[in-house]
């Protein structure tokens, strides 16, 4: 489901834009609904909208300065203009920013409707762009695909609930707002399983589809299951006739169903599957067959749960030696990969001791390994600092929350700074998790705590600052080369304009003299 924003400073049009149009038809999510420019830009910061429909001529931020400010940065954000301004040089300045829909008031319903279907496209037509042409070692998607290997590894080798998937995996992975596809391919006989893998790679390759997770084989049928592909295309009817283009020796039928989100996808899968007494996990054209490891894996956790709460020292020495010998008992590559992943995450949760971008590379170098002799001896080295003897009553925060402040304070001049941003580029987390987690942590939503800490710093650079100025503090604070900005955001937090401050700044030395 994408995530829409509204922003208009007429009531009436706001409350008729939200309401008229059925959204969840559409499968969006209205997620704001803003009277002016300057609160849709910080509830764009909070929100993190795929599509903004936005008025142009809005009080304290317009339209195309909003439009502006947001297209710096490298979000995928459609935007649709609706105006009263019918001079073509406004919508001549829209097209500048990419804008593609311009749409004139008074408009009627179908003409909105229009405008978000292509939006929509568009959006999804980027984002798969976007994936493919990404080229480094390391990505957030390098690690969904791990993880998602792991979960199902886990569930279907243990009597793990699917309920409890959430709290162990929900740093990173979104279960209840992304919908999923789960598709079946029935009477593919084992013979055909590595062509039929092969065949589907140069599939999802050709149509520009991110594939990330892994394949479930058991009894002549193979399961597999994506995002929402682009709209209109269906995964079950290309991939018969492309199997009946490649492969027309396999009698294969194709299935596909819909999941609102990833948790009732599990659900049916463990059902559907765990009957069986063999089950095959295949990971590109490798695989590995399920045993039941439930023993070893609630042991673990158990281990770590214990080892994030144990203050004395000798036991929790203990602890750490009963969690090694656990470990090198498990002879399957696949599973002590999946178990280590698990303790690494409920690192990243209970621990400030190492940061979130140093635990990812860890489970990017469990990835890489061909042993579990090289899994183990890594892993011991790193125990003692994963698995420090617990501070009674730190009060910290969260490491991760802890990351994303210093990151902010440090670049606080960088007029492009977003929480989705930092999340999916420096924490490589779930965004969803993080943006809620934020806000229990630190008691402020992301884009309050950026412009306090933006106009904080201001305070202190204007005291030294003539007004003629002005303009060189909002670049150095992140409201880059738009001083009108900066005035307002500066009015919105201390009720005075710059100018004002500097005056009455001035005036106080002068009187303390």
């Amino acid at each position: 489901m994408l995530r829409l924003l509204i922003a208009d400073d007429e009531k009436i049009i706001r409350e008729t834009l939200c309401s008229i149009i059925d959204w969840k038809s559409l499968d969006i999510e209205v997620v704001g609904v803003c009277k002016n420019g300057l609160e849709a830009y910080d509830a764009i910061l909070d929100e993190y909208p795929d599509i903004v429909l936005t008025d142009i001529s809005m009080p304290k931020l317009s339209g195309l300065e909003l439009i502006q400010k947001i297209t710096q940065n490298h979000d995928n954000i459609q935007f649709i203009i609706i105006s009263g301004y019918q001079d073509f040089s406004y919508a001549r300045e829209a097209m500048k920013y990419g804008i593609k829909h311009y749409i004139l008031k008074p408009c009627n319903e179908q003409e909105i409707i229009e405008a978000v279907k292509d939006s929509i496209k568009e959006h999804y037509r980027k984002s798969s762009r976007k994936d493919s042409e990404l080229k480094f070692p390391f990505s957030g998607e390098d690690m969904k695909k791990n993880l998602m290997y792991d979960i199902l590894m886990q569930l279907l080798s243990s009597d793990l609930p699917t309920e409890k998937l959430p709290s162990l995996y929900e740093t990173h992975l979104d279960f209840y707002h992304t919908p999923y596809h789960l598709c079946y391919i029935f009477f593919l006989e084992e013979t055909f399983i590595s062509a039929c893998l092969t065949l589907m790679q140069r599939f999802f390759d050709k149509h520009h589809i991110s594939f990330s997770f892994a394949y479930i084989y058991v009894k002549n049928s193979l399961l597999f299951f994506f995002t929402d592909p682009p709209e209109g295309f269906s995964i079950s009817s290309e991939l018969a006739n492309f199997f009946a283009e490649h492969m027309p020796e396999s009698p294969c039928t194709f299935l596909e169903e819909t999941y609102s989100s990833l948790l009732p996808l599990l659900e049916t899968v463990c059902r559907k599957v765990k009957r069986y007494e063999t089950i095959y996990l295949y990971s590109g054209t490798h695989p590995i067959t399920i045993c039941n490891y439930n023993y070893v894996f609630q042991k673990t956790l158990e281990i770590s749960d214990q080892l994030a709460k144990e203050t004395d020292e000798k036991l929790h020495q203990n602890l750490l030696e009963e969690l090694k010998q656990l470990l090198i008992s498990v002879k399957n590559l696949e599973f002590l990969r999946s178990l280590v992943n698990s303790l690494l995450l409920k690192t990243m949760q209970n621990s400030s001791a190492s940061p979130t971008v140093e635990l990812a590379n860890f489970m990017m170098f469990t990835a890489s390994v061909s042993s579990n002799q090289e899994i183990c001896d890594f892993l011991f080295e790193k125990l003692e600092m994963l698995y420090p003897t617990p501070v009674i009553s730190s009060g910290k925060l969260k490491p991760f929350i802890q990351e994303i402040l210093d990151y902010t304070n440090e670049h606080i001049g960088d007029c492009n700074l977003t929480l989705k941003w930092i999340v999916e580029n420096q924490l490589f987390m779930n965004v969803d998790y993080v943006s809620r987690q934020f806000v229990l942590q630190t008691g402020i939503k992301f884009s309050a705590y950026l412009n306090e800490l933006r106009i904080k710093k201001a305070k202190q650079l204007l005291i030294n600052c003539d007004a003629e100025k002005i303009y060189s503090i909002a670049e150095q604070v992140g409201c880059g080369n738009n001083p009108q900005y900066f005035s307002h955001l500066f009015k919105k937090y201390t009720k005075m304009t710059p100018k004002e401050y500097i005056t009455k700044m001035k005036m106080e030395d002068h009187n303390s003299l």
